[in-house]
């Protein structure tokens, strides 16, 4: 038994060392983008009809899909986009063209930008979601406040789980764990 434990130990120990995961990565808002674990976000072309961006938001599970004409980014439909312009107007979804009511140029980053510049610009503008595309203007990714969040998740993990159940409680009253 207390074999399988040291084993288990050593196994442990042996996969942190040869991650590359953000938990091993020390955090600086100075870092660029591209240290991110950037989730795929789905892109389509300019001229899809609303019913099959609002199918790809479902069955992908993201807020944003980002539009494109010749590799080049034009815009972005999100969640909210379809709240505010869509939502409650009667529309036929199979005729109305996800052009008419996307964000248009929207604000984007290249890989190499600082994560400060995605904060400031997410804080500024009031987005959750920033296109990052390449030095040539085709799309590289997408980053939303998720990706951060996570990011900082991932290397503050142990500050986060060990925090008391109450917010107001300074310190645990009885042990925690199994």
């Amino acid at each position: 038994m207390i074999k399988d434990f040291d084993d288990e130990l050593a196994r442990m120990d042996e996969l942190e060392r040869d991650s590359d995961t953000p938990i091993n990565q020390g955090l600086s808002l100075n870092d660029p983008i591209e240290h991110l674990s950037l989730r795929d976000h789905p892109s389509v072309e300019s001229g899809t009809n609303l019913e099959s961006v609002i199918k790809i938001l479902g069955d992908k599970k993201v807020g944003c899909i980002m539009i494109e004409k010749n590799s080049q980014i034009i815009g972005v439909m999100t969640e909210r986009d379809f709240l505010l312009r869509v939502t409650g107007k009667g529309l036929d979804l199979q005729s109305e063209f996800v052009d008419d009511y996307m964000t248009k140029n929207p604000e984007t980053l290249k890989p190499n930008d600082p994560i400060s510049y995605a904060f400031n610009k997410m804080h500024i503008y009031g987005i959750r979601h920033i296109p990052i595309i390449n030095e040539n203007g085709k799309i590289y990714g997408l980053i939303s406040v998720k990706d951060i969040i996570s990011h900082l998740g991932n290397y503050f993990g142990v500050d986060i789980l060990n925090l008391p159940p109450n917010p107001s409680q300074d310190v645990l009253d009885r042990p925690e764990g199994g």
